[in-house]
C-alpha cells in the first residue's frame, strides 16, 4: 500500500494558521512556544508576476515575539496561466532549484521556508520529450503547443512555496528602469554563479535543468505563430525598421538559437533576468524568481538584462562597457576562457533571440486590467528595439 500523499495546500484559503503554525515550527522558522492565530493576506503588484500569484502574508502570534517570523511570501501558479506554466515546467524548476541548488549558488537569493510539488513521472523525462518535439517538422509546432497547453491544463499537480519577505530591500522597477551602476552590479551579482557553473558536470545532475538549445525548433515555431499580433502591436517600430531583424529571424531563428548554445560557453542560466526580479540591498542584489532556469550561455542573462533594463538613449560605448563589466567578473572569479570578441557576438545572438521570445508575450495573460503588464511589454519592446537595431544578422552566424 502506497504511502498518502502530502497535503499541499493550493489556495490561500488552505493556508491555515493551524497549517502555517505546524508547517513553520517545524522548519524553525517560528518558535515552538508560538501560534499563528491568524493571518492578513496582501496581492504584490499586478503585472509583476505572469506565471504565479505572489501573495505576502503577515503572520500575527498569539504572543508577538523578535525572533520569529512576522511575514512571508506565498507563490502560488496562476490560474490564468496555468497551463502555460505547467507546460514550461516552471513552477516545478523553481521549486527544485531551491530545494537542491540555492543554498550553493553564490548569488544571493530569498530564504526558502517551505518547497512541495506533486511529482509527476513524465516531467522527469522532459528532456527527451521536447527534445523528439523540436525534430518535428514546423508545420506541426502549432498543433503540438496546442496539444501540450490542452494536456497541462488538465494536470492536477499542486505547487506551494513560502519565501523570505524582501519588504525592507528596494525592489527594482521594471517600468522606470536602472541606472548604469545598478545594471552593473546585478551583471557582477549573477557573474559569481555564472563562473561557479562554467561547463561545470554539476548542471547535468539535475533532470530538471534543461538545456536551453533543446526547443530551439518550437521557440522559432511559436515566434512565426505570434507574428501577426506582434507586428500589429508594434507596427510603429516596423516603421522604423523592426521589419530588418524580425524577417531575418523568421528564416534563421531555430539556427540562431542553437548556434548560440553550441558556441558559448554552458553555464546556469537564470534566464529571466529583468528588474522586477532583483532587489537592491546595501550589500548585493537578491535575485528571485527562478521559474525559467535552465542551462545556456550566461551572456544570455546579461543580454536580457540589459533588452529590459537600459535606456533607449544610452550609448553603444556604454553598453560595451557593461560587457566588459561581465568578463571583468568572470575573471575575477576564475573564468578567462571567454575571449571579449565571442562575447560581444554571443551578445548580439542572444538580443536577436530575446526578440524572437518577446514576440511570443501575447500569449500570456497579463493579470487583471492588465495596465502594468502591458506598459512593461511595451517598454522592453522599445528598449531591446534600440540595442537590436544596431546588429547586422547576416554578420553573426
Amino acid at each position: 500500500m502506497s504511502a498518502p500523499r502530502e497535503f499541499i495546500p493550493e489556495h490561500l484559503a488552505e493556508l491555515t494558521p493551524a497549517w502555517l503554525t505546524e508547517t513553520l515550527v517545524a522548519n524553525g522558522s517560528v518558535q515552538a512556544a508560538r501560534t499563528i492565530v491568524d493571518t492578513r493576506a496582501t496581492t504584490l503588484g499586478d503585472g509583476e508576476g505572469f506565471l504565479g500569484d505572489i501573495v505576502r502574508l503577515d503572520l500575527i502570534l498569539d504572543e508577538p515575539c523578535d525572533q520569529s517570523l512576522n511575514s512571508l511570501i506565498v507563490k502560488i501558479p496562476k490560474q490564468a496561466n496555468r497551463a502555460f506554466g505547467e507546460m514550461l515546467g516552471a513552477y516545478e524548476r523553481e521549486i527544485l532549484f531551491y530545494r537542491e541548488m540555492a543554498a550553493d549558488v553564490p548569488t544571493r537569493t530569498p530564504e526558502i521556508y517551505y518547497g512541495a510539488l506533486d511529482r509527476d513521472a513524465g516531467s522527469e523525462k522532459q528532456g527527451e520529450i521536447l527534445g523528439f518535439l523540436d525534430k518535428l517538422p514546423l508545420w506541426m509546432n502549432k498543433s503540438m503547443a496546442g496539444l501540450g497547453l490542452w494536456v497541462a491544463g488538465r494536470k492536477q499537480r499542486r505547487y506551494l512555496l513560502l519565501m523570505e519577505d524582501l519588504r525592507d530591500i528596494e525592489p527594482g522597477d521594471q517600468i522606470q528602469g536602472a541606472s548604469l551602476a545598478d545594471t552593473e552590479s546585478v551583471i557582477r551579482a549573477i557573474a559569481r554563479t555564472h563562473a561557479q557553473y562554467w561547463n561545470s558536470p554539476e548542471l547535468e545532475n539535475h533532470f530538471w535543468l534543461i538545456s536551453m538549445g533543446i526547443s530551439a525548433r518550437m521557440r522559432h515555431g511559436m515566434f512565426r505563430n505570434s507574428l501577426g499580433e506582434f507586428r500589429e502591436r508594434f507596427s510603429h517600430l516596423f516603421a522604423q525598421g523592426m521589419d530588418r531583424p524580425i524577417n531575418w529571424l523568421i528564416e534563421n531563428g531555430s539556427d540562431l538559437t542553437r548556434a548560440l548554445v553550441a558556441d558559448a560557453p554552458e553555464t546556469l542560466l537564470h534566464s529571466d533576468l529583468r528588474l522586477d526580479n532583483v532587489f537592491f540591498s546595501p550589500e548585493e542584489p537578491v535575485i528571485i524568481d527562478w521559474q525559467l532556469v535552465q542551462r545556456g550561455p550566461g551572456i544570455y542573462d546579461v543580454s536580457y538584462l540589459i533588452s529590459c533594463a537600459v535606456d533607449p538613449a544610452t550609448s553603444d560605448a556604454d553598453v560595451t562597457g557593461l560587457l566588459e563589466t561581465y568578463r571583468d567578473a568572470l575573471a575575477q572569479h576564475g573564468v578567462t576562457d571567454y575571449p571579449f570578441e565571442a562575447l560581444e557576438r554571443d551578445y548580439k545572438r542572444s538580443m536577436l533571440a530575446i526578440l524572437q521570445t518577446l514576440s511570443t508575450t501575447g500569449q500570456v495573460d497579463m493579470g487583471e486590467g492588465e495596465d502594468r503588464g502591458v506598459t512593461l511589454i511595451d517598454l522592453w519592446i522599445e528598449r531591446l528595439f534600440a540595442r537590436v537595431k544596431h546588429i547586422d544578422p547576416s554578420a553573426i552566424l
